[in-house]
Parts: C-alpha cells; sequence; structure tokens
C-alpha cells in the first residue's frame, strides 16, 4: 500500500479509476430494478454497466499490475456505503408536506443497503477471484500483453460466476420467485461474459494503447 501511496499517477490512470467508481455506485442504485430480457431471463438494471467493471479491473490488473486493481476495488466499495450513508440521512429527514414523493422516494433508495450488503460481498468475491485468476495467468506471460484476450474471458467468467452466486441470493431473496432467481444466476454471469467478448477488441486495443502510454511518460 505504501508503495502506492508514494507512486505518481497518470491523469489517464486517475480517470479509469474515478469512472470504475462512478460505475459501481450506479449499478448499484439501478440494481433495485429488475429488467425483462427476450427469452423470459429477468436480470437486475445493473447489467447495463456491470460488465464494465470486471473490463476495467482486467484493465488494470494487465496494464497497472494486481495491488492496483485491488485498490480500485476497496475505493469503490468504500464510497459506496458513503453514498448509502448519505441516502439514509436523505430518507430519514422530515419532508415538508408539499413533497409528495417520501414513500416513492424511500422505496427506490430505502432498498440500496441489501443491495451494497449483496454487491460487496458479491463484488468483493468475485473481483478477488477474478484479480487473482488473471494474476496467476499473467505470471506466464508478464512481461508482455500475450493472451491477454484469454486471461479477460476465463477470469472473469469465474469471477462473475462468483459474483452472481452470493449477489443474486442475498439482494433478492424473497423478492422474486426462486426458479427465477436460479435461472438469474446462472444467466447473468453467462450475459455478463458474453457483453464482455463482444466488446473485447476495444478493450485489447485500449489495453495496448494504455499500455504505450503510460510507458512514454516513464
Amino acid at each position: 500500500m505504501k508503495e502506492l501511496l508514494n507512486k505518481k499517477f497518470s491523469i489517464l490512470q486517475m480517470f479509469l479509476t474515478t469512472f470504475f467508481v462512478v460505475i459501481l455506485i450506479i449499478s448499484n442504485i439501478i440494481a433495485n430494478k429488475q429488467v425483462q430480457l427476450p427469452f423470459g431471463v429477468t436480470m437486475p438494471a445493473a447489467i447495463i454497466l456491470f460488465p464494465i467493471t470486471y473490463i476495467l479491473s482486467d484493465l488494470f490488473s494487465e496494464v497497472y499490475g494486481y495491488k492496483w486493481s485491488r485498490l480500485t476495488n476497496n475505493l469503490g466499495l468504500i464510497m459506496n456505503l458513503f453514498v448509502v450513508m448519505v441516502f439514509m440521512i436523505a430518507i430519514s429527514m422530515p419532508a415538508p408536506s408539499h413533497f409528495e414523493l417520501q414513500t416513492e422516494f424511500s422505496k427506490v433508495l430505502g432498498t440500496t443497503p441489501r443491495i451494497l450488503f449483496a454487491s460487496t460481498m458479491g463484488l468483493y468475491i468475485g473481483d478477488l477471484l477474478n484479480d487473482i485468476t488473471f494474476e496467476m495467468m499473467k505470471k506466464k506471460h508478464i512481461n508482455s500483453h500475450k493472451r491477454f484476450k484469454r486471461r479477460a474471458i476465463i477470469s472473469s467468467l469465474i469471477g462473475q460466476f462468483g459474483d452472481s452466486l452470493v449477489f443474486i441470493p442475498i439482494a433478492f431473496y424473497g423478492l422474486m420467485p426462486f426458479k427465477v432467481m436460479l435461472n438469474t444466476i446462472i444467466m447473468q454471469p453467462i450475459i455478463k461474459v458474453a457483453y464482455e467478448i463482444l466488446i473485447l477488441p476495444i478493450t485489447n486495443s485500449l489495453v495496448l494503447k494504455l499500455s504505450d502510454y503510460e510507458k512514454s511518460l516513464k
């Protein structure tokens, strides 16, 4: 940790880290809503954004190293906790008589603590599995980006399944039928990884360009 704190960081590295945290926070808010996808598949609305956090996590591991990837994950969880605390304070504060949306406000943002706990546990387990798998595979090509695509997909698949197994039951037990919940646990990581595969050429290009950019600053 001290090594990271004493290190100079590029503006691009800071931007990507901030982007990671913002996506994580937004994902936890919109995860309250369940969306109906084709073929009867039900998913949290966070499916729109959450896969990007794993893409960024792989990018961090590939370019900046395992320690930085773990740091960004922990930073995201801390900021999520802060956001939920603010939500709870806002809900508990008395509203004027002309404010007619207190019930709706509480229903939407009041479920966030449960989502936060589910997300914290799921993301910690999932991202940890993702980073460990990625790091183990990276050791074979420590000084190059060879087989990055393979590392990204395998590590994300393992991480996403770990995340789904933890997040879905905690977040939605009692809020969706058991069969639907089981189907969501299985389908969510598949859909997320399919999303990652679809934009993998872009991710790979970003890794190469980002790596060249960081090297040019040294």
